[in-house]
């Protein structure tokens, strides 16, 4: 690819007359990059190495010294809309199908695209992590995005991905976080999806014409995520005890959710954990600055049931799994 078709499908400043004129491709991360690719430069530190790595071209927001005469030096005023121009032009080489899809599916559809014989690909939410995928698109991929603006502005020709419902037969809600149903005559049993999310795993499901379902893949969904707690609040296996905490990240997703926890658990008391205060959650919330505190702010609290918003899944359950270590006097 010419530098000077670069220059004007990013609207670039070449600083400099270099001796090159082309490069083979682009990068964002300085470890990935090879001899002939052109390297935006989101973190300055890293430009000597991409030059020692072979860099053709650099694309910099900042002024930053040209230490290399002989490859080309771009600026731009925004990396950003740098790269989106850059991967919009990529796949404008390419008659693809993409869709907009909401968080919900997003979920469901990283877990289990590998499920399907379809070539998927989920576009990040920074489209810097996009850009080594770009690598390996060609006419049989399928795009998906949850960022409805960033798909237009990359790929306007794209579809909305929940545009038909789903029925399922034989629906049996056996608790809060198991369902069996029938779909196309399969019978999918005692699943660990709540019954708000059956419809959206069917779409997903069906769309990628899954042969062989792997359950084990639900223990990777980060929705309506379940810890079970025994009653000194160490972490005991799924359904174990009746005491248990649901942590979430996605503001889009709470009022739904505990929507959903208030009319299906009416026999417990909920309390509600946050690291700040959320109009989203009822009035009576737990501020939690630090998470390592989370035992602490059970044992002070009589709770059936604890929804948790703004901490990782992750680090809940590392705090947790601790060992308080008790000094004894002999």
């Amino acid at each position: 690819m010419k530098i000077t078709s670069i220059i004007d499908i990013i609207d670039g400043k070449l600083l400099n007359s270099p001796s090159i004129s082309f490069i083979y491709s682009f990068k964002t991360n300085v470890s990935k990059v090879k001899e002939g690719d052109l390297f935006i430069a989101y973190n300055l530190d890293d430009i000597q190495l991409a030059i020692q790595k072979g860099a053709f071209a650099i694309i910099v927001e900042n002024i930053y010294p040209i230490v290399d005469k002989e490859i080309a030096w771009i600026k731009v005023d925004s990396l950003n809309t740098s790269v989106i121009k850059l991967i919009r032009y990529k796949l404008a080489h390419f008659n693809l199908e993409a869709f907009f899809c909401d968080e919900i599916s997003n979920e469901f559809l990283k877990n289990f695209s590998s499920l399907s014989n379809k070539k998927i690909k989920i576009i990040p939410k920074n489209l810097k992590g996009f850009v080594p995928i770009l690598e390996d698109i060609d006419d049989e991929t399928i795009l998906f995005s949850s960022n409805n603006e960033v798909l237009d502005k990359i790929y306007p020709n794209n579809l909305k991905f929940e545009n038909e419902d789903f029925l399922v037969s034989n629906l049996l809600k056996h608790s809060l976080f198991e369902t069996s149903f029938t779909f196309k005559n399969k019978y999918f049993q005692r699943v660990k999806i709540p019954s708000i999310y059956i419809e959206s795993f069917i779409r997903v499901y069906n769309f990628l014409d899954i042969k062989e379902f792997d359950d084990s893949k639900l223990k990777n969904i980060n929705l309506f995520k379940t810890i079970f707690l025994d009653k000194n609040f160490n972490i005991v296996e799924f359904g174990k005890s009746d005491k248990f905490i649901i942590t979430s990240n996605n503001i889009s997703l709470v009022e739904k959710e505990i929507s959903y926890l208030k009319s299906r658990f009416t026999y417990g008391k909920i309390i509600y954990i946050t690291s700040s205060y959320n109009e989203c959650l009822p009035k009576e919330q737990i501020i939690l600055k630090d998470i390592s505190e989370i035992k602490n702010i059970f044992k002070k609290n009589s709770f059936n049931a604890s929804y948790i918003f703004g901490f990782d899944s992750v680090n809940i359950e590392e705090n947790l799994s601790k060992v308080e270590k008790e000094l004894t006097l002999f």
